[in-house]
């Protein structure tokens, strides 16, 4: 059995996910879990591509396996939402993300392709990925005021294509600047995910870098692990070996849903 039994990032056909909420929710139910949280992609109207279809059929549909499978495991209803999304008022729960990076009225997405980010620094900060990675940063800075979120997404994205098309230096002086700036900018005891969904792909590592897992650990964060699931497969995966490298980074315990609450697992 997995140390962690939930996972409250999840998508499905509704948005940008291949599988169905059933289909999702009896892969959870395969791997051990006992909670499991959806959430959708909230509308962003500038870019509508990857977002909720029909909330109206979805919310039904989720209502109804939260009855259907209530003896099996815990379903919980929420959302990301971007920095520059439509907020839900039904939900359990809220993982504030960016994905965007915000620009002279313009918004340029920042995990679409490796081309298209690549494109951004060049066209939109003039060849700078540092600017680039700056200005990601100081939008993750903003989630705290705006959104208020519960679990802060994917802190890092901004390096999602490093392995394949490496543009910021994670190593660079203002690089460093810029994300501790927003690690800073977390109220104490802010709950970031440890967000595998790049590491499932074989795209790279978990957000947030290594280095910055230490950083958020020493400034008194606690972490959620995360599948950020697209597909049944990724449910739970590599789960237990993150925690192994949890523990060689400092953390020594993580958070999770267990039905409503948040209840703290030691590692």
């Amino acid at each position: 059995m997995p140390i962690i039994k939930s996972n409250i990032h999840t998508h499905t056909t509704f948005c940008d996910g291949s599988a169905t909420p059933e289909e999702m929710v009896l892969a959870a139910i395969s791997v051990g879990m006992d909670t499991l949280g959806f959430s959708f992609h909230s509308e962003t109207p500038f870019d509508m591509s990857y977002c909720m279809q029909n909330y109206p059929a979805y919310f039904a549909q989720i209502q109804s396996l939260k009855k259907n499978y209530a003896d099996k495991i815990c379903i919980l209803h929420g959302e990301e939402l971007d920095l520059y999304g439509v907020p839900c008022k039904d939900c359990d729960f809220v993982i504030g993300s960016v994905h965007y990076l915000f620009r002279e009225g313009k918004y340029y997405p920042v995990d679409y392709t490796a081309q298209a980010l690549k494109d951004t620094v060049n066209n939109v900060f003039g060849g700078d990925a540092l600017a680039a990675a700056e200005q990601y940063f100081a939008e993750v800075a903003q989630l705290s005021e705006k959104i208020r979120p519960d679990v802060y997404g994917h802190f890092d994205l901004i390096t999602r294509f490093n392995e394949v098309c490496p543009l910021s230096d994670e190593n660079d002086t203002r690089y460093k600047r810029a994300a501790l700036a927003a690690v800073e900018s977390l109220p104490r005891g802010a709950v970031v995910e440890v967000n595998l969904g790049r590491l499932y792909k074989g795209q790279g590592g978990m957000y947030p870098s290594e280095w910055l897992v230490r950083e958020l650990n020493a400034r008194g964060a606690k972490f959620m692990l995360s599948s950020d699931a697209h597909c049944m497969a990724a449910l739970g995966f590599a789960f237990d070996e993150t925690c192994a490298k949890l523990k060689t980074l400092g953390v020594k315990s993580l958070v999770r849903y267990k039905d409503k609450k948040l209840v703290t697992v030691e590692l």
